[in-house]
């Protein structure tokens, strides 16, 4: 019979008491009965753990003290996780309803399916939604090539088993691009699935770190160079990327410089409702 994974979701926080309360409600109300739910906070001093405390029976682990930055925050979360599939969500962000139960079924009925994305949606910081697009396909290629914008942290969830493979943490040494490098270990492995499901989203507001967009990519390219120094020449497509110097690049820059990029993607999973609706008659014995 085919059963639900659990699902692991790491909350990381450091004093976002504004917002961080919508987005436990947004995890919790899922209702989904495989949850593994983590909160690993920094030290706040705002007011933050007091609301955290509200919830703390739906809590697996709450981890509070001095920590290093973001990614150490996540992988302090990770190392106490249980679940079979794992993802996490900033404390300033929230799932969309319905949510994980798109990525159990996903990933319960998909038994090739190691790492998944759905639509790329953001919101303002009063909830109202701001964008809703369609993931776009992203290959270990196209990484590679300078094309890398964007997958959405908060609507990616992948195997533990392919955690584990590229080393089981998140770089401490990265400041920003702690997704994005962790992406590029993952493409060394699997293609990521697109999925035409919203997920979670990324909230827009005053302040946040995301504003350090120039560092971000200065991070992510560096990343990717060093990917690129360790890449096989396997094929003349390859080959082309490495011959060319590296840079960040547009879609449209990206496939003008190498015509074929486009023959690497993923295929979308553009009906995931049907593997949801067909995990619910599995279970209900209908």
């Amino acid at each position: 019979m085919t059963e639900l994974p659990t699902i692991s979701v790491v909350i990381p926080n450091l004093n976002c008491v504004d917002f961080i309360e919508r987005t436990i409600l947004s995890v919790l109300e899922q209702e989904y009965p495989k949850l593994d739910l983590i909160l690993s906070d920094g030290g706040s001093t705002d007011g933050s753990m007091e609301v955290v405390e509200k919830y703390r029976d739906s809590f697996s682990h709450i981890i509070s003290g001095p920590d290093t930055g973001q990614a150490n925050a996540v992988n302090k979360g990770f190392a106490v996780a249980t679940g079979d599939v794992m993802g996490w969500i900033n404390s300033d962000d929230v799932l969309i309803p319905g949510g994980l139960a798109t990525v159990g079924s996903l990933f319960a009925l998909n038994k090739n399916m190691n790492w998944m994305t759905g639509r790329v949606t953001c919101i303002d910081e009063e909830d109202n939604v701001l964008t809703v697009r369609r993931p776009k396909p992203v290959s270990r290629v196209r990484l590679l090539a300078g094309d890398y914008q964007w997958v959405q942290q908060e609507s990616t969830y992948w195997r533990r088993d392919l955690w584990d493979q590229v080393g089981g943490q998140l770089n401490e040494n990265l400041k920003l691009a702690v997704d994005g490098e962790l992406w590029l270990r993952f493409s060394r492995h699997t293609d990521l699935v697109p999925v035409h499901a919203q997920v979670g989203a990324f909230r827009f507001r005053k302040g946040q770190r995301s504003e350090a967009a120039e560092a971000y990519h200065a991070e992510m390219l560096q990343a990717i160079e060093v990917e690129r120094q360790a890449q096989s020449r396997s094929d003349d497509l390859i080959g082309a990327i490495l011959d060319t110097p590296l840079e960040l690049r547009s879609r449209t820059e990206a496939e003008g410089l190498f015509p074929s990029l486009s023959s690497q993607d993923p295929k979308a999973m553009k009906r995931p409702n049907l593997w949801v609706h067909s995990l619910k008659r599995r279970l209900s014995g209908i």
